[in-house]
């Protein structure tokens, strides 16, 4: 629940569960494409921001109105449009005067955006907050406990995760952050000074001189084009909600989440004038990996770590052995019609990257270099927006993507767009629009919809039609896949509301080495959900959900189910809580069931739910000052199928385990 606390400051509670459910919507269906943990605290960071720094609509261009993901190009064409026709505005409740400007989205923006005139000299406020949380478990892993006399615990730290952040800014001119945290099961020091195991920070200028826009020094993240050159942001891919297609690069920024690879550490500047903008930056920091000798005993990577785990001892010796330098520039052109990009990007670390004997692996990258140029375009048609790019990775590979959106009118809105990889394409720095993490060899085409047939009627729907060139992991020949996803939305008066979902998806396969050598089936997964929410009054709301998935792979099958309640109650702006019951009966790995939990705020959580049991969650928050708030989780899950949870150094003993979390945050 994201944004239910963060927006207990505001007085559109029905609203703001709107907009969070449409989050996550978008972050349920990431969370099943991805292979590993995804942090998600940036979307959730950047949103908390805006709403203390809000948009002032008389003086936004069209990049700052993008900065809010729901409006359409074709929403911020049209407000653009009216305020050149009418001048500024005097008034919040003018947006219902802009085409297309619909009451749900104007409820959105309300959070993040303002009305004031260009004359007022806003006086320099300076403000910020701190922000300490702490969570475990009450069940001991083994991980942690000692074995014999002689041999101490896998685990080097405290079973606690910790984590302090603090952000001061001088109005809209200055800020400076930091960030110290620390995982389960590591040392809280292991330097023994006071550096954490996670440190990091940043000092960011806006505006500090004539032509420079943003300055950052310290740790920053950065998002151009459509991802094919360097995007370290966070970033949708498939989702119903079309204006999502179109990657809305923020160029630099600050970074505030925890994830230990995915940032860059040094300075990077942004220089404009008029229409064109230049954005350098630099990099050099320290990265966790696995080093292997070979024959000759020269020392190579095996692989670069991402979990940002060092609670082992094997952990530690994989932490911060590598170093890597980062440099390169972006410039662009914007016009109301059109925007162009290039850029150039050098990614290098100081010992090579091994090559793998797998045939699998024939197009794996492998070295120490990569650089990468890309040129991308977007072109605004009034209601037709085109845009894509193409990227060169070290004048051999090669990515190209290439979309449309189209507003028909009438609340119809479409768009479609086409992928395609070289076999040796690798994202080291970037991120761009496609089904799987690794996007080598894969191609694809991708459509969407969304339309009313109804005033309280909303369809949504995509489909994607995918293949790769070359094998892949657990896939030993080339292969191809179909997903699609349709959802109904229902609106039956202000206190009612639910929707139906229905998500396929269709791949290929190894099957097992023992029965068939590595044999190539096809497999599919279906989910069905239907969820309700009644909202009798401004204090109350209850929801309601029913999962059901399907899988199926030739003569095998397996199906699971999930139903939770929630119950929330908000008094005032000082005290709130919510409660979640859930009951799930899940067969197996591949039939399991993602599900959003609620928590505590600038945290987001999105597991996967297997084998037979409950689960409660109570999250509650107060304010016991003016300046202060706390929240508490806690969550317990019995297993009915299990005697023992998880595995090696994370096992319990028991079919139980509980959960706790406790966050202050001081604002001033």
């Amino acid at each position: 629940m994201f944004l239910f606390s963060l927006f207990s400051l505001l007085m559109v509670s029905q609203e703001v569960d709107e907009l969070q459910k449409l989050i996550t919507d978008m972050i349920e269906t990431m969370a099943d494409q991805q292979s590993s943990n995804v942090d998600y605290e940036e979307v959730v960071n950047d949103l908390i921001s805006l709403n203390q720094n809000p948009i002032n609509l008389n003086s936004a261009e069209k990049q700052d109105l993008e900065k809010l993901f729901f409006l359409t190009d074709f929403q911020i064409e049209n407000f653009l449009f009216y305020r050149y026709q009418n001048g500024p505005l005097y008034s919040i409740y003018e947006l219902q005067a802009v085409e297309k400007m619909d009451s749900i989205t104007i409820r959105y923006m309300l959070p993040f955006v303002m009305v004031e005139s260009m004359d007022v000299k806003r006086k320099m406020k300076i403000y910020g907050n701190i922000l300490g949380r702490i969570q475990s478990t009450l069940q001991t892993p083994m991980g942690y406990l000692t074995k014999n006399d002689t041999t101490p615990p896998a685990y080097m730290g405290s079973k606690e995760k910790c984590l302090t952040r603090g952000r001061i800014s001088f109005g809209n001119k200055a800020e400076v952050g930091f960030t110290l945290e620390k995982d389960q099961g590591e040392k809280a020091f292991p330097n023994n000074t006071l550096e954490a195991d996670f440190t990091s920070g940043f000092v960011r200028f806006n505006k500090p001189v004539k032509y420079v826009e943003t300055w950052i020094v310290g740790d920053y993240r950065l998002s151009f084009g459509q991802g094919l050159g360097i995007w370290t942001d966070m970033a949708f891919s498939k989702s119903t909600e079309t204006g999502q297609l179109r990657r809305r690069p923020t160029g630099i920024n600050s970074y505030t989440s925890v994830n230990e690879s995915s940032f860059l550490r040094g300075s990077a500047v942004k220089f404009r004038w008029k229409n064109w903008s230049l954005s350098p930056f630099v990099s050099y920091k320290k990265r966790d990996a696995s080093i292997v000798s070979d024959t000759a005993r020269d020392e190579m990577i095996s692989s670069l770590q991402e979990t940002g785990y060092h609670r082992t001892l094997s952990e530690l010796e994989n932490r911060h052995v590598v170093n890597e330098t980062v440099y390169g520039a972006q410039t662009d052109y914007r016009h109301h019609l059109f925007h162009l990009e290039t850029g150039y990007v050098h990614w290098q670390v100081d010992q090579n990257i091994e090559a793998k004997a797998h045939i699998k692996d024939k197009y794996r990258f492998n070295g120490n270099k990569q650089e990468s140029c890309w040129l991308s375009h977007s072109i605004f048609l009034n209601r037709l927006t085109v845009f894509g790019e193409i990227a060169i990775q070290n004048k051999v590979d090669w990515g190209l993507f290439q979309g449309l959106t189209y507003n028909a009118g009438d609340d119809v809105l479409a768009s479609l767009a086409y992928r395609k990889y070289s076999n040796g394409y690798t994202s080291i720095l970037s991120n761009p629009f496609s089904e799987s993490s690794t996007q080598g060899g894969e191609s694809g085409v991708f459509a969407s919809i969304r339309f009313k047939p109804a005033r309280q009627l909303e369809i949504k729907a995509f489909a994607d039609v995918f293949s790769y060139d070359w094998l892949r992991y657990n896939v030993y020949r080339p292969s191809e896949g179909f997903e699609w996803y349709a959802q109904a939305n229902y609106r039956i008066d202000y206190q009612n509301s639910f929707y139906l979902r229905y998500k396929s998806t269709q791949k290929e396969i190894n099957r097992s080495e023992a029965i068939s050598g590595y044999q190539v089936v096809a497999y599919q997964k279906d989910n069905i959900r239907l969820f309700y929410a009644y909202q009798p009054d401004d204090k109350w709301r209850l929801q309601t959900q029913v999962e059901h998935s399907f899988y199926k792979q030739d003569d095998e099958h397996s199906s699971g189910w999930l139903v939770f309640q929630d119950i929330k109650y908000k008094h005032s702006r000082v005290f709130e809580v919510a409660l979640r019951y859930t009951i799930f009966d899940v067969a197996d790995y591949n039939s399991r069931i993602y599900i959003y939990e609620p928590d505590v705020l600038y945290a987001f959580n999105v597991p996967s739910y297997m084998n037979k049991g409950s689960r409660v969650i109570l999250n509650i928050n107060f304010r016991p000052l003016k300046n202060l708030r706390v929240w508490g989780r806690v969550g317990h899950t019995s297993y009915q199928n299990l005697d023992e949870i998880s595995t090696g150094n994370q096992l319990i003993n028991g079919n139980n385990i509980t959960d706790f979390k406790v966050q202050v945050q001081y604002r001033f």
